[in-house]
């Protein structure tokens, strides 16, 4: 296992702070190196959840992932509305793209009646993206909980608009609302291979569940991945920087290669929520550096 000192020591890492308080990160290798080299090949990319970025406007958190040199965001919709015009979302575009930006996918959306789910669906194709992060729930006695009547319209739509739709799991904090990947795929086994999930591996391991097992087990039903590290493997646990959590990341990178992932891995950072930028950029760099370490 590679222990967070060797990782630094062997995975050539850089990351920096300026007197100004912004952040960069350096990291080692690319796809060319790495095949001249007879290395794996990643088929993963690196992006981060729009909900890292739930204080900031949209300039201000492409301004942080061009800092960290990452370009893939998921959208949420505190920076496109979901009754976006399509000028409104052709700016969008535009502006992600003058920071080498792609928003590749939207959500998570909530998702509480047929009509939530039918505007959620048009929203995702206006966008232009082919996954929809999404909870689609029930109220009973007020409280949110899984809905598997939503989920069998949500299976027509995957196969009318050909978006995957990917169910976010939420740990013991919700245990009604998909605590695990293991709840949804109880719901879901049996429909459109497209509905599938949004597997987030902090949430997963707080549940008590192994991540590098779900990855493998469901490897042809995740379509979105929220990567994070937390403290313990309980509802205790707390998000902290990518190195310094009870994951084991380096096992879940050769996971990500031995079901050979195609999708994003998009870091969500819910630590220091205010001023995220130093621990988004140690999380970049510790990920990256632990991809190339373990090839």
């Amino acid at each position: 296992m590679i222990t967070r000192r060797s990782f630094f020591k062997q995975a050539g890492v850089a990351v920096a702070a300026t007197a100004g308080g912004s952040a960069v990160f350096t990291g080692t290798g690319n796809a060319q190196e790495a095949a001249a080299a007879g290395q794996v090949q990643n088929t993963f990319r690196l992006g981060i959840a729009g909900y890292t970025f739930n204080k900031f406007k949209l300039d201000q958190a492409i301004e942080m992932l061009k800092k960290v040199d990452v370009h893939y965001l998921c959208i949420k919709d505190f920076h496109l509305p979901l009754t976006s015009t399509d000028e409104e979302i052709a700016a969008f575009h535009a502006k992600c793209r003058s920071y080498d930006v792609t928003g590749y996918g939207v959500g998570p959306i909530y998702m509480g009646s047929a009509e939530e789910v039918n505007n959620a669906f048009a929203y995702a194709r206006r966008v232009g993206v082919k996954t929809l992060v999404g909870v689609p729930f029930k109220l009973v006695s007020r409280q949110r909980v899984s809905s598997p009547e939503l989920l069998q319209l949500i299976n027509g739509k995957v196969r009318e608009f050909d978006i995957q739709y990917a169910i976010h799991n939420h740990g013991p904090d919700m245990p009604e609302l998909f605590p695990s990947a293991e709840s949804a795929m109880a719901l879901i086994r049996d429909l459109d291979k497209r509905v599938g999930l949004c597997l987030d591996i902090g949430h997963q391991f707080r549940d008590g569940k192994d991540p590098v097992k779900t990855m493998v087990e469901f490897a042809d039903r995740i379509h979105d991945i929220h990567i994070k590290n937390v403290t313990t493997p309980d509802k205790r646990g707390r998000c902290v920087e990518m190195s310094r959590g009870a994951i084991d990341i380096p096992a879940f990178v050769r996971a990500l290669r031995a079901v050979k992932y195609r999708g994003v891995c998009s870091l969500e950072y819910e630590k220091d929520m205010d001023n995220p930028l130093a621990g988004i950029a140690e999380s970049v760099g510790y990920f990256r550096g632990v991809v190339d370490a373990t090839r």
